[in-house]
């Protein structure tokens, strides 16, 4: 992270917890600049005028979307830092694909620290976290519909070897190690129906 003081949006509904944040945000040494987003219509535009480095957003103000689709549908950077605003009980699965999340009960230190490392380290998905090639979605979509390595394979027309190589770097891009955690993914981020699960 460069030693340039940042520019920090905010992107949430409610007016109370929005003022706070900005408040709190602004008190921070690393932030020169706080902008609120409280206009969800223009999010876009103001993204490309506005060029934050990073975006404070509750996943909900657009309807409970991983980071994604909320970078897809604000045609947001790819450099911009994306950080989840949490005050409800949700599956932790779901923030995984985030850059860093803040939840409503940090201490001001804490929101400090998340924000430092969050800006220091970039946007994860430029760094290949989240990025799965197209092939790796479709293995992806095989894998939690309940298909075997071998079912794969032949579904897909590639060797076992392929297919175990695909899984691993699946694993290691979401950082998710396990068939049910890989399961809530693809569902969070509609890759499959609900009812396409094998269970």
């Amino acid at each position: 992270m460069s030693n340039l003081k940042k520019t920090i949006a905010v992107a949430e509904m409610s007016y109370i917890i929005r003022k706070g944040l900005v408040y709190s945000l602004s008190q921070l040494p690393i932030v020169e600049k706080v902008v609120e987003w409280k206009d969800l219509e223009n999010l876009s535009a103001q993204s490309i005028a506005l060029r934050p480095d990073a975006i404070v957003i509750n996943p909900m103000v657009l309807g409970r979307i991983s980071k994604s689709e909320i970078r897809q549908r604000l045609k947001l950077d790819k450099k911009m830092v994306v950080i989840a605003l949490v005050y409800n009980m949700i599956d932790e699965q779901f923030y995984r694909s985030y850059d860093a999340v803040i939840r409503i009960n940090d201490s001001e230190a804490n929101i400090e620290n998340i924000l430092t490392n969050a800006l220091k380290n970039g946007n994860s998905s430029g760094s290949g976290q989240d990025d799965l090639s197209e092939r790796e979605t479709e293995i992806l979509k095989s894998l939690v519909k309940g298909m075997s390595n071998k079912e794969i394979a032949d579904h897909h027309n590639i060797s076992i070897h392929t297919v175990i190589t695909h899984r691993r770097n699946i694993a290691r891009k979401l950082e998710i190690h396990s068939v049910s955690g890989l399961t809530i993914y693809a569902i969070i981020n509609k890759l499959v129906d609900v009812n396409d699960v094998k269970y």
